[in-house]
């Protein structure tokens, strides 16, 4: 008993001298690390906290506030007055999701964007230009090593970011890294630990996504971003060729593909239905939906998040989500930019509940906002090429979409290292 007593006392001591270091003295990478780990972990892992309006609210919400909270108070008071569209339309649609909800459906909601609300506040913070993606490729790395830790999920590949659906998003966002990643033996790491992933989790919509971010990647080069940059070009042929593989190798991998189709095919054929029992206009309201609507499917719901939404907050709030991702797209550079078309080609193949595909597109906003920081700094680009990115600690970018440390390093106010 107390010895019980003691650790209770020397935890909650960790605790008080613990929190204050993080939100005060956290260096930047630390603090993306925590962001990354909090918001591409699958909530069933953290500890339960407590319930708020019939929600759960586990230790993982708490260190994603925290964190967002560390990187409020210590963001420069200039930069919260940036003037970048993604913050108000964010807060608009934060704001009209929870006042359409009752109590409950608002707390369910609000569970689901808070890796959003979090990557307003870390990409309000980080220097402006940093390269996220430097250190949260290794946290994406991670969730994939984590696979063995969990029990096999019908032959494919579960982990910590959830079922296989998740580990296959995860994973071909890191195939994406390694593509523009310039130092050959993490290029290939990245590479080599993404198609392990999209492989053993056998996601269908994972590679689907996969193969629309490496077009962007291709489409960027094509329009004189290669010209401009040291971006080392995604061959064509490599698109040809992993859609080849796709069409040929994924109904091997995945025989239940035909009945995968039908059942998502089903699950959108609802939506009509759905559709003409509420108000079109504003929907009716975060979790409202009639579940006896999907008592022939395993799933409890429409599957897509953009239907979700669509029914929850009708034309109004799918119209907001539809705008903020336009304005993280004008915002972000092109490997944010691909990674954002994967997330919401992935999207449509998912409920809009919580997990690692909001969480990613939480680590996409906190990006965008870094580099448009860095051109609303900077000299004016007529051209509308994106400023290249710059790391945390002044090093040279680790992916190829830098367009030189001489122009990094101007429009960041620092000197070249």
């Amino acid at each position: 008993m107390v010895a019980r007593d003691q650790t209770e006392v020397l935890a909650w001591a960790a605790l008080f001298v613990g929190v204050p270091l993080f939100v005060f003295a956290a260096p930047a990478r630390l603090i993306v690390w925590v962001m990354a780990f909090c918001v591409l972990t699958v909530t069933a892992v953290w500890p339960r906290l407590t319930s708020v309006g019939g929600a759960d609210v586990n230790a993982g919400d708490a260190v994603l506030l925290l964190t967002a909270a560390a990187a409020l108070i210590r963001a420069k008071a200039g930069t919260r007055h940036v003037l970048i569209p993604i913050v108000p339309v964010l807060a608009v649609l934060v704001v009209f999701g929870v006042a359409r909800s009752e109590f409950s459906g608002a707390v369910a909601f609000l569970r689901v964007v808070e890796p959003l609300i979090a990557g307003v506040a870390v990409g309000l913070y980080l220097r402006p230009g940093a390269d996220l993606w430097r250190d949260a490729r290794w946290i994406c790395v991670l969730m994939i090593a984590t696979v063995p830790l969990v029990s096999d999920f019908g032959g494919r590949w579960a982990g910590l970011p959830g079922g296989p659906n998740e580990i296959g998003l995860v994973s071909a966002v890191v195939v994406m890294l390694g593509a523009v990643e310039r130092n050959r033996p993490v290029k290939l790491l990245l590479i080599g630990a993404g198609l392990a992933g999209l492989v053993g989790s056998k996601g269908i919509a994972a590679t689907v996504a996969l193969i629309a971010g490496l077009v962007m990647l291709t489409r960027v080069s094509r329009s004189g971003w290669l010209a401009r940059t040291r971006m080392r070009r995604v061959n064509p042929l490599v698109i040809v060729l992993a859609g080849i593989l796709a069409v040929t190798f994924v109904p091997v991998v995945r025989p239940d593909l035909a009945t995968t189709m039908s059942i998502h095919a089903a699950q959108a054929g609802v939506f009509g239905q759905l559709f003409a029992k509420i108000d079109p206009l504003v929907g009716s309201g975060w979790g409202t939906v009639d579940r006896g609507a999907f008592a022939f499917t395993p799933y409890e719901g429409l599957h897509d998040v953009y239907l979700d939404i669509t029914a929850y907050l009708g034309v109004v709030g799918i119209a907001l989500f539809v705008l903020l991702l336009w304005f993280i797209m004008r915002a972000a550079d092109p490997l944010t930019r691909a990674i954002l078309v994967s997330v919401a080609v992935w999207f449509n193949t998912t409920g809009a509940f919580p997990g690692p595909g909001w969480g990613i597109l939480g680590l996409v906003v906190a990006a965008a906002l870094c580099h448009a920081r860095l051109r609303a700094a900077g000299p004016a680009d007529p051209t509308g090429v994106p400023v290249p990115a710059l790391p945390h600690d002044r090093a040279r970018p680790s992916h190829d979409l830098s367009e030189g440390s001489a122009r990094t390093s101007e429009n960041a106010g620092v000197r070249p290292g």
